[in-house]
């Protein structure tokens, strides 16, 4: 039992040192296009987040696979590895094209990262799935929310470049971290076992987690939103980079904190039920950032959306991990992180045409629209996984 508490710890360490890795670059990238590389188009701006999101994407599917074949923690280190080239690619960046460049080398160590440590959370946790998914957002969505915050603070005191010099030296720090406490948390036999898969079996548990896949991708296009394109509405609402982090870093920490208990009351009470309540609320919550330019409202707003993400967010991925065979859970995760962050590829994009054509008000408006999309599609489509 202590040696399964200290696994935990290391992984969740780990996990916030990743998340605040993310958290710089989610609060900070649109801001540095605009403001350091002198960037005006929507579309071009949303085309950043775009490119991490595929990258990750790619990079959940290649990873989780490759996780089931050699191991998590030589994931992880790959992750911390690339995700430090990243920033530092980002840091030194002049022009466009290497901010696009080092945006994808984060992507990919994110990605790398991320499926390593949530794949190997629900060994370590085998029987509170929901609760290990909750634990490990909350170091993830934790993570990000101090990086925000920590990322805005140092662009004030040194400029928007320095926080991603911060980001390859925290990966530094990860890899020797991993290298001298993770033990490897993937059973040794487990690969002998995938042969005797059926395939008819592994194509219907695939077809069992599409209907995830769909709301996934929907929570991705919400939380581009977020990331690329309200610190662009509330920059335009005269509000400085440290209001802007304050506001976004609200959002992932309520997120964060409450992943941990929409989690556990998923492992006691079912899925679906929590998961629809919060597509329906955020659905409706998202429209409160366009009437409003009062921070402290705008700040409020975004602890509500945030806490509405959380009810969907964790039992989406828990939801995954029941319907997987042990054997292919690294390759199911994988797949259907890879359509989920598909949403960070497709919105930045689709809501920046739309900021460009229309408004940005227009963007908000869309976004909603999708998320209720899927709210329909998991009432319809999805059994629950956990029926307790």
């Amino acid at each position: 039992m202590k040696r399964t508490r200290l696994v935990i710890l290391c992984l969740l360490t780990l996990e916030l040192t990743a998340g605040i890795q993310w958290g710089v670059h989610r609060g900070l990238s649109s801001l540095f296009a605009k403001q350091i590389l002198l960037i005006t188009s929507y579309t071009q701006i949303g085309f950043i987040v775009s490119i991490f999101g595929v990258s990750k994407a790619i990079t959940n599917l290649l990873f989780g696979t490759i996780s089931d074949r050699i191991g998590r923690k030589p994931v992880i280190v790959i992750g911390m590895i690339l995700t430090g080239i990243g920033g530092a690619v980002i840091g030194l960046s002049n022009d466009y094209t290497s901010m696009l460049i080092g945006t994808a080398f984060i992507g990919v160590g994110g990605g790398a990262t991320f499926v390593g440590i949530m794949v190997a959370m629900t060994e370590v946790l085998p029987l509170q799935i929901g609760l290990a998914m909750g634990l490990f957002q909350l170091a993830a969505y934790g993570g990000s929310s101090i990086g925000t915050f920590l990322g805005g603070t140092i662009s004030i005191i040194q400029g928007l470049r320095y926080p991603f010099h911060v980001v390859a030296a925290i990966s530094a720090i990860g890899v020797i971290m991993t290298f001298l406490l993770l033990p490897e948390t993937r059973l040794k036999n487990s690969v002998h076992h995938i042969s005797n898969l059926s395939p008819k079996t592994v194509l219907e548990d695939f077809r069992r987690i599409a209907p995830l896949c769909v709301a996934g991708f929907s929570s991705k296009i919400l939380d581009s939103l977020i990331v690329s394109f309200l610190p662009l509405f509330l920059l335009e609402a005269q509000f400085g980079v440290e209001s802007i982090s304050i506001v976004l870093s609200a959002f992932t920490l309520s997120w964060a904190l409450l992943q941990p208990i929409t989690g556990h009351y998923s492992d006691k009470i079912g899925r679906k039920k929590i998961t629809l309540v919060g597509l329906a609320l955020s659905s409706i919550t998202i429209f409160g950032f366009t009437a409003t330019v009062n921070l402290q409202y705008l700040v409020i707003i975004a602890l509500i959306l945030g806490v509405e993400v959380a009810f969907f967010y964790t039992p989406l991925v828990a939801m995954v991990s029941d319907i997987a065979p042990q054997e292919i859970e690294g390759t199911m995760i994988g797949s259907y992180r890879f359509f989920r962050d598909l949403g960070y590829f497709v919105g930045p994009i689709l809501l920046g045409k739309i900021a460009d054509s229309l408004s940005l008000d227009y963007s908000f408006y869309v976004t909603s629209v999708i998320v209720m999309l899927s709210f329909f599609v998991l009432f319809f489509f999805l059994d629950e996984t956990n029926p307790k």
